[in-house]
């Protein structure tokens, strides 16, 4: 036997279909009340729709919505780092150094020998250098002259006096 393939035809018993008649067009739609929603574009172009009165001043600023209130972009609660003091300057504090460094028994040794054409080491002579450099640095703060020639001064000034030490000789005989 012959296959035969279905189909959706429902053949000669089924009813018949109705013919399809035209559908009516519908007349183009007019409102008669109001649209909703805005159009296109009107958030920004409040100003042009609408003639300047005294109760639209308000809304021609800015249009958007939402509050107006400036927002801080950095953390309230972020510490801003103050800028340090100068200390002041202590002059007891500075005296008393002065002072230190004047009685430095390791100081006097070391320029006691390097007076005497002794070499030093190295970190001897730094320490010199750094006791002298400190030495210096706070009699300049303080205001006191250090003259490296006052001893030089002090021994030219009695070289003429050769003819008192003549006189005491005379006298003892």
């Amino acid at each position: 036997m012959t296959r035969r393939k279905k189909t959706r035809t429902t053949g000669p018993l089924a009813p018949s279909k109705k013919p399809l008649e035209p559908k009516s067009k519908k007349a183009p739609a007019t409102r008669t009340g109001p649209h909703k929603g805005h159009k296109p574009g009107s958030r920004f172009n409040v100003a042009a729709a609408k003639p300047n009165t005294p109760s639209s001043a308000k809304s021609s600023t800015d249009p958007r919505h939402g509050s107006k209130k400036p927002i801080k972009l950095v953390d309230p609660n972020q510490v801003t780092p103050t800028p340090a003091r100068q200390k002041l300057f202590d002059r007891a504090a500075a005296l008393a150094e002065l002072n230190a460094l004047q009685n430095d028994a390791r100081l006097q040794k070391l320029l006691a020998k390097l007076e005497a054409d002794q070499e030093l080491t190295p970190s001897e002579l730094e320490y010199v250098d750094l006791r002298t450099d400190r030495f210096n640095q706070l009699a300049e703060q303080l205001g006191i002259e250090i003259d490296d020639e006052d001893d030089e001064d002090f021994d030219g000034e009695y070289a003429d006096d050769e003819d008192d030490w003549e006189l005491d000789e005379d006298e003892r005989d």
